[in-house]
């Protein structure tokens, strides 16, 4: 069970619906850098849009997206799957790129997604990143006024630590529902014992981007083992195990079959002996 639930009540599906990538092509190297835009890629959206419908016709109810996703771009896309959809049954989560975090910038930015996602209040709303190189301290007030007027259910930090959750908090009238940071079998760092009390104890979501990290994860040789033992798949694994640490992973899926394969995750149980195996810090 995660702690988001939907504006009608439902709890949010376990594993959620990643759009990194879905009608945008993205270099990793400039995520750190100033935000140029990215070009969106046309001719799949079609299929794109199906992939998400099936999803969200299989149980799933939590999207993930961000502005930065083809530069609003992705947030059409989804919004074209959502349509004739039982909106308050949804859970859609959007991200403030740092160009739009200053005095001033919010209330624009969150207006055009909506406008895309044809929407009229997002769920949750996340900065998208603690950068030292802009003001995202200048957008917690302005995402508390949009939350006051019904705009945005709840507030969302991503790619932050404890001091810096701390300091949001401190700036901040509503809650944070929820991290979103890089973490998987592979990659825990981010997310290790101390990150994960912090945030049971503040009762914020984690939650689990690039949950299987491209082939990396799937390669593993314990998570490989695993799945045989249990003949579950090496992704089913990797995405129980972060079920194990609290966390709600989102993964992108664009076929029947891999999204079919992420869902069946839920029912995958792991032994203590082999979640500790797993798990670096335990």
């Amino acid at each position: 069970m995660t702690r988001l639930t939907t504006k009608s009540g439902k709890p949010v599906h376990p594993i959620g619906i990643g759009t990194w990538e879905i009608a945008s092509r993205i270099n990793e190297s400039d995520l750190g850098s100033k935000y140029r835009g990215v070009a969106p890629v046309y001719g799949h959206e079609d299929a794109e849009i199906q992939a998400l419908r099936f999803s969200l016709s299989s149980g799933q109810n939590h999207i993930d997206s961000a502005e930065m996703y083809g530069g609003f771009y992705t947030d059409e896309v989804i919004g074209s799957a959502l349509r004739g959809l039982p909106r308050e049954d949804l859970y859609v989560a959007d991200k403030l790129w740092k160009t739009s975090v200053g005095l001033g910038r919010v209330r624009p930015t969150v207006k055009r997604m909506l406008d895309k996602l044809k929407t009229d209040y997002l769920d949750l709303l996340y900065i998208h990143a603690p950068w030292p190189d802009a003001p995202w301290r200048e957008a917690i007030t302005q995402i508390d006024e949009l939350i006051d007027e019904g705009l945005v259910r709840q507030f969302g930090v991503s790619n932050f630590t404890i001091p810096q959750m701390e300091e949001a908090r401190a700036g901040a009238r509503h809650p944070i529902a929820a991290n979103q940071v890089y973490f998987n079998v592979g990659q825990q760092d981010a997310a290790d014992r101390e990150f994960r009390a912090y945030c049971a104890k503040q009762d914020i979501q984690m939650v689990a981007y690039r949950p299987l990290d491209r082939q990396a994860v799937l390669d593993d040789a314990d998570v490989r083992e695993i799945a045989r033992s249990i003949e579950a798949t090496t992704a089913q694994v990797a995405l129980a195990w972060l079920l194990e640490m609290d966390a709600l992973p989102i993964p992108k899926a664009v076929s029947k079959a891999h999204i079919d394969e992420n869902i069946a995750a839920i029912k995958v149980k792991l032994a203590p002996n082999d979640v500790r195996r797993l798990t670096r810090d335990a």
